[in-house]
């Protein structure tokens, strides 16, 4: 083995000052920054308590896992696991921004034919499940700001989580002007375990800005960290880890469907004829 000589590591001292001045700008950084405790989430901001956040009470995931009998704290557990997205939302807007565009989970979600992937081939191409009781876009949604999503069948009824009335969202910035307030369970977004929730950065300003068409095939638009978007995309725990049952799978893991059970209250995935 050779001996690391001076003249082989020709920029020792200058790598040693470099660090040395990174590291000082970096604590002055810190220093600059508010104390822990003292920053105000957007429910903090709104003036909600972690009261007037109760837990969903809806069985709409019954038949689950065997359909076994639950407590409703169970069923309260369950709805969190599967629906809830704990306000990282604005975590995940974040990162798509500082990404360039890399993350962007409101396109994962999309079906614009610019893109890859759709509700066709989410499972084959991206390893996700899509959400029973949706159909595939075929255009833009101007209900949703000309975004490509998944359409909900309305034979499936509402889904029960989105109810801004008895869920009723945190109302900061633009929610209840250019959006809507919204439920804090958000929207399905048609893929589990992901949920849509208007951006209270999507004031009067970014809504003059906002092109849907551009969004899908301009780079310099979508890839700007000035864009904002009409939704921020929450994840709850079931997004890594909800996945079809390997015993009874569904018929196609592409296009899983609910079927009710007798009482009607519930619903399962389908399952292959004769099982």
């Amino acid at each position: 083995m050779r001996s690391q000589r001076s003249d082989e590591w020709p920029c020792t001292k200058g790598a040693a000052l470099a660090l040395t001045v990174a590291g000082a700008l970096g604590l002055a950084a810190c220093n600059g920054q508010p104390k822990p405790g003292t920053v105000l989430d957007e429910a903090m901001r709104a003036k909600r308590t972690a009261a007037s956040f109760p837990a969903a009470d809806e069985d709409y995931f019954h038949d689950m896992d065997g359909a076994l009998p639950l407590t409703k704290e169970q069923i309260e557990g369950r709805n969190m696991w599967i629906v809830w997205t704990g306000g990282n939302d604005r975590l995940w807007d974040v990162l798509s921004r500082e990404s360039l565009g890399s993350l962007d989970f409101l396109k994962t979600i999309s079906s614009h034919p610019t893109l890859p992937y759709s509700r066709d081939n989410r499972w084959n191409y991206l390893g996700l499940v899509n959400e029973p009781c949706f159909k595939k876009a075929t255009g833009p949604d101007p209900s949703h700001f000309g975004l490509w999503l998944d359409v909900r069948d309305p034979a499936c009824g509402p889904d029960p989580f989105a109810n801004a009335d008895k869920y009723k969202g945190v109302q900061v910035g633009a929610r209840g002007k250019t959006v809507p307030v919204g439920s804090y369970y958000g929207e399905p977004s048609g893929v589990v375990g992901l949920r849509l929730l208007p951006n209270p950065d999507f004031d009067e300003g970014a809504r003059k800005k906002w092109d849907s068409e551009k969004y899908y095939r301009d780079a310099t638009y979508y890839n700007s960290r000035n864009l904002v978007k009409p939704y921020r995309i929450g994840m709850s725990c079931a997004f890594c880890h909800v996945g079809p049952n390997p015993v009874k799978p569904p018929v196609d893991p592409e296009n899983p469907r609910y079927l009710k059970t007798v009482r009607g209250a519930g619903y399962r995935f389908e399952i292959p004829k004769g099982e």
